[in-house]
Order: structure tokens, then sequence, then C-alpha cells
């Protein structure tokens, strides 16, 4: 073999032993950590979601026991303005209390919509038997006015 074949050959093996090394690096999977190792400023998680859902994420502290076991006392609702439309059955919304302003705002199930030219929400918590409407001293449905938002995730407090 003389040198120029040699220095090709040679030449050749390491543009294959680089090709083989990155492409095993490309094809490996990454280390998945959990958030809270990986991100130390929730804000900075919280304003990406808000650029794709392109709308402000809001979050309220839990306190109480009636959606457990969802959510329960100190966890952090995040929540998003939406419009009554979009809400259906199922979702939990949180509201300010019709009867009862300047209480902390509540998080349940919805569990019945009206419509009668605007929209009325009948709400639950997850630990509760009866309905919001039921168990009222003075029994009430969630109008629209009382409708701060969607809640689209929770925090939940170290224990």
């Amino acid at each position: 073999m003389n040198k120029k074949t040699m220095a090709i050959f040679t030449l050749l093996v390491l543009v294959t032993i680089t090709g083989i090394g990155w492409l095993s690096s490309a094809l490996k999977p990454e280390r998945v950590s959990s958030l809270p190792e990986e991100i130390d400023n929730w804000v900075e998680l919280f304003n990406g979601y808000e650029a794709y859902l392109d709308r402000r994420i809001s979050y309220s502290t839990v306190s109480g026991t009636s959606m457990e076991p969802t959510f329960g006392e100190n966890d952090k609702v995040l929540w998003v303005e939406v419009d009554s439309a979009e809400l259906k059955v199922g979702d939990i919304i949180i509201y300010d209390h019709p009867t009862k302003p300047g209480e902390n705002p509540i998080a349940h199930r919805i569990i019945e919509i009206m419509k009668n030219g605007e929209y009325r929400f009948e709400t639950k918590g997850d630990n509760r038997l009866e309905s919001d409407a039921e168990t009222a001293i003075s029994a009430y449905f969630v109008s629209e006015d009382d409708l701060k938002g969607l809640v689209i995730g929770v925090i939940y407090a170290a224990e």
C-alpha cells in the first residue's frame, strides 16, 4: 500500500468513526428530569404556555377540601380567562362567590350549564355529595359576571 492510499484509507476511517459517533449521540435519548429540578423560575415556564395559548395564565391558592382528591389545601390552581361558550360539563372553573363578595375565589366542577340569554353554571366540589346550589344557604348558580376562568392545571403543595 502506498502512502497516498494509506492516507485516504486513514481519512475514510476517521470520517466513518466521526459519523458513527455523531449518529449515536443524535439517537441517544436525553435524560428527562422533573420540572422543578430543571426550571428555577416557574414564571419562564408559564410565559411559554401563555405564548402558546395566547392567553394570560393566572393562579389562585386553594383553601379547603371540597375538591379533594383532585386538589386540596394550599395547592395552586392555574387558570385562564375564557368565553362562557367554550366551557362544558366536567370542566373546573374558578369564580367569585355570588352571594359572598370579597371571599377567596372558588374552584369547582361544572355539572350543568344553563343558557337563557346568558350562561349560568351549576357547580359541585369533587368531595361533595350535593351541588353548590343544593348545599348553599341561599342557592346560587355561577353567572358569567362571577366567572373568572377555566382551571388548566395544578401545582401541588409540598406535604
